[in-house]
């Protein structure tokens, strides 16, 4: 995995961060976006918005960021700036379009064999789902930060990498997953 740098990003990328050794954490880069403080209401515009979905943080500890208002403890789908995002750690861009050879090679969690719709269906379905609140539930296997990326990008919602360790990164894995989530949201 080659690592990105900021000035290399471009609106609707899907991207990712490293910040465990167990799984990444992925969100759609938007670049401007309007933020709001909800402590106070204040807005203010941000430059390096990312729009991401993250479940409740045991750590509440850190304090509100200053640049864009994000407070570590409120779970669902944010607007932060890309430093919360990364948190310290490394930025990557997730690959589309990948051919399905080449994804047998990579980390699951990395790249998708779908095509991504154009850059501004993107950006609208973020921030529409952002605005409506209306992804859902967050649940670590089923229902994740990269099922809403890709949800995002291709109007799938598919964890590549939650499929990759219940069942292996291969299309018996990705149908065992599958057939997995249906269940579980069956159930719910």
């Amino acid at each position: 995995m080659k690592t990105v740098r900021r000035d290399a990003l471009e609106r609707a990328d899907h991207i990712y961060t490293d910040g465990s050794s167990l799984y990444y954490h992925h969100g759609i880069y938007v670049g401007k976006a309007m933020v709001i403080n909800p402590k106070n209401g204040e807005q203010k515009e941000i430059d390096d918005a990312v729009i991401h979905f993250f479940g409740p943080t045991k750590n509440s500890s850190k304090t509100q960021c200053q640049r864009c208002f994000h407070l570590p403890q409120n779970a669902g789908i944010s607007i932060t700036c890309l430093d919360c995002f990364l948190e310290g750690h490394s930025l990557y861009v997730y690959k589309y379009d990948v051919s399905y050879w080449k994804l047998r090679f990579k980390r699951s969690g990395t790249c998708s064999t779908w095509s991504s719709k154009p850059a501004d269906e993107v950006i609208q379905t973020a921030f529409a789902l952002h605005e409506k609140n209306s992804f859902g539930n967050y649940h670590f296997l089923f229902h994740n930060c990269e099922d809403f990326a890709t949800y995002c990008k291709t109007g799938q919602a598919m964890s590549n990498q939650a499929a990759g360790v219940l069942f292996g990164f291969s299309l018996p894995g990705v149908i065992g997953y599958n057939v997995l989530k249906e269940m579980y949201f069956r159930n719910c």
